[in-house]
């Protein structure tokens, strides 16, 4: 029997509830979810792990979300890996920052867990359940 192998996302984000909140509903959707607290460590997971999806906050310590986006897409193993940016200030100028660095998409907290789900099931075609059935199961 061929298994197919399961999803992995890595979630760059330095709020501790924040990242285990969105891990919990990442893992809901059927995803191994990877964890990041800082720009350098994003890159680093991103190379060594390369995850099917990068979603990573903007305003990162040590290394932004910005800089880490564009190192990220420097390795050409990277390059089609989807990535959402999210930001808490300034929505307007860091979407259009983000999506100049490399990002996919751009999403402002607090997340809307319908719209992240929406989005990752288009940047990320698959079978998986609904949020909305995980969540009531």
């Amino acid at each position: 029997m061929i298994t197919e192998r399961q999803q992995t996302i890595m979630l760059a984000e330095t709020d501790d509830d924040e990242r285990s909140l969105v891990r919990s509903v990442l893992e809901l959707k059927g995803f191994e979810v990877l964890e990041a607290v800082d720009g350098v460590e994003a890159v680093d997971v991103a190379v060594m792990k390369r995850p099917d999806l990068i979603l990573i906050q903007l305003r990162l310590p040590g290394l932004s979300g910005f800089t880490a986006i564009r190192r990220i897409r420097k390795h050409a193993e990277l390059r089609q890996v989807p990535i959402i940016a999210v930001s808490r200030n300034h929505p307007v100028s860091d979407r259009n920052l983000a999506i100049a660095a490399g990002s996919n998409e751009h999403m402002e907290t607090p997340i809307e867990f319908g719209r992240l789900e929406a989005v990752i099931d288009e940047l990320l075609p698959g079978d998986r359940p609904q949020l909305l059935s995980a969540l009531v199961h």
